[in-house]
C-alpha cells in the first residue's frame, strides 16, 4: 500500500468507520467511482506539497466514491479482522456504516481485559452496525458513538466502543477512531453532508 493510500485510509476510518446502519445499494460499487476518488486523494496530496501561503481548498467526496474507493481498492489491504465497511453519509456531520468483523482474527489487542473477553466471548464474522458524529477542526477529528447494534441485539455502550478501538489498532497505520487524531495533508477540518463529505485545507 503506498504512504498516499495508507493515508487515505486513516482520515476516512477516521471520519467514517465509526457510523451506523448504511443501505449498500444507496452506494453503487463501481471502478470510476473508485478512481474520482483516488484522484481527488492525489490532489490532497499535491496541494499540500505544493501550497502557497494563504491558499485554500476544498475537496468533495460523494458517497458513492468513498464507498467504490473502500470496496475496490482498499479492502485488500485491511487486517483481516476487517471484512467490509459500507457507508451512509448525513446531515449535521453524521455517518451510518455496516462494519464486518471476523472475531477469530481480531484477538486480544491489549493486556485489558476487556479485549481478551471479545476475544474469549465472540467468534467468527458480526455485523457491527453503528451511527454518530464526526468531530473534526484544528486539524484533527475523532469519531462520536451515539447508537450501535451488535448483529440484531444491543450491546453496551462501552462494549462497543472497545470493539471499534481494536479494529481500529489492528489497521495498517493504527489508530483509535474515539480519540483525536491528526488528519493528514494539513487538512484543518471534514464537514459530513447528506451523499457527500467536504474536506478543507
Amino acid at each position: 500500500m503506498t504512504v498516499a493510500c495508507r493515508r487515505l485510509a486513516l482520515l476516512i476510518l477516521i471520519l467514517t468507520m465509526c457510523c451506523g446502519l448504511a443501505d449498500p445499494a444507496a452506494s453503487p460499487v463501481t471502478r470510476a467511482a473508485a478512481d474520482r476518488c483516488a484522484s481527488k486523494v492525489k490532489s490532497l496530496e499535491e496541494f499540500d506539497a505544493h501550497r502557497k501561503p494563504g491558499q485554500k481548498q476544498t475537496t468533495r467526496f460523494t458517497q458513492d466514491e468513498v464507498n467504490s474507493y473502500f470496496a475496490l481498492d482498499l479492502s485488500p489491504k485491511y487486517h483481516p479482522s476487517l471484512k467490509s465497511v459500507t457507508l451512509t453519509f448525513e446531515e449535521e456531520n453524521r455517518l451510518q456504516s455496516i462494519i464486518s468483523i471476523d472475531f477469530d482474527k481480531l484477538g486480544a489487542t491489549s493486556n485489558k481485559i476487556l479485549p481478551k473477553l471479545l476475544s474469549f466471548m465472540l467468534s467468527g464474522v458480526h455485523t457491527l452496525t453503528v451511527r454518530g458524529q464526526v468531530v473534526s477542526g484544528n486539524g484533527k477529528a475523532y469519531f462520536r458513538l451515539e447508537q450501535a447494534r451488535f448483529d440484531s441485539t444491543s450491546l453496551p455502550k462501552a462494549l462497543v466502543e472497545e470493539i471499534i478501538t481494536a479494529v481500529g489498532r489492528k489497521q495498517n497505520p493504527p489508530f483509535d477512531p474515539l480519540q483525536p487524531s491528526e488528519l493528514f495533508y494539513d487538512i484543518e477540518r471534514a464537514d459530513v453532508h447528506a451523499g457527500y463529505i467536504l474536506v478543507y485545507q
